[in-house]
């Protein structure tokens, strides 16, 4: 399909487990941290706003409401940034395979992107055991969930090809990333629900592939609800052709990699 194999699947999953094992090598926890790093962000945020500031969501009975509900859309946007600036970097933090080994390079973002499954992972598994303990249990629309994943992972990967071509010629892409992605996340209901910004910037928000993949997890998790199908099929349109650009751009410029790199 699209001029991958089943070898390709192998090889983009070997890629990841060496991303991951890479990204810590030397710590003596190693690839624990994968775990660890979200795992205390979302402590934290428990903690904080759970247990000191105490916040309530309007109408909400207890404190842990506002905490879960930050979560589910704090936890999928972390996997989202880190997935797009490993995306990134993937080519150019594979220079060396890249100049010496002859394979597809396009499942290099791929393999990058799918870093960020791992915080979404954690970010979810701690999520649905605050909701337990909230009173708040899952019911069947968790169901939704596994396809809201697999959304999520298709719209980055398709971003991915793009910036990780874009990074090899032009390096500064990895420096803007960072803040380009905290004022996409202020500018995201992520924080805060879309009530509170103005009425022509709740509608704008509507088409937000980020703002609607964040409510694919917080209409099933949190309110009990299916996330909205026009919405989900919206962003998956967009990713198709996003991703299809992209590996075709991909794919054009691949060859001069090795004289930039």
């Amino acid at each position: 399909m699209l001029g991958f194999d089943k070898r390709d699947l192998f090889l983009t999953f070997n890629f990841f487990v060496v991303n991951v094992r890479d990204k810590y090598l030397g710590s003596r926890l190693g690839s624990i941290w994968a775990i660890a790093n979200p795992l205390i962000m979302l402590g934290i945020f428990t903690f904080v706003f759970g247990f000191v500031y105490k916040s309530r969501l309007p109408g909400a009975e207890t404190t842990l409401s506002y905490v879960t509900w930050l979560i589910s859309g704090y936890g999928p946007w972390l996997a989202i940034s880190e997935s797009i600036v490993a995306g990134s970097m993937a080519v150019v933090g594979a220079s060396g395979l890249v100049k010496n080994l002859a394979f597809k390079t396009e499942i290099l973002p791929f393999a990058s992107v799918a870093m960020g499954l791992v915080p979404l992972a954690v970010s979810l598994i701690f999520l649905t055991i605050l909701l337990i303990v909230d009173g708040n249990t899952p019911t069947w629309h968790i169901i939704w969930a596994p396809l809201v994943i697999c959304l999520q992972f298709f719209f980055v990967a398709a971003l991915g090809l793009w910036l990780s071509a874009v990074t090899v010629f032009i390096r500064d892409v990895s420096f803007v990333l960072p803040n380009l992605l905290m004022v996409l996340m202020f500018a995201t209901p992520v924080f805060y629900p879309i009530d509170m910004m103005p009425s022509l910037v709740q509608r704008l928000s509507e088409f937000n592939p980020l703002y609607i993949i964040v409510e694919g997890y917080r209409q099933p998790l949190i309110h009990h609800a299916s996330p909205k199908a026009w919405a989900l099929a919206y962003v998956a349109f967009l990713s198709l052709v996003i991703f299809y650009a992209g590996l075709k751009a991909f794919r054009r410029v691949k060859g001069n990699f090795e004289g930039v790199l």
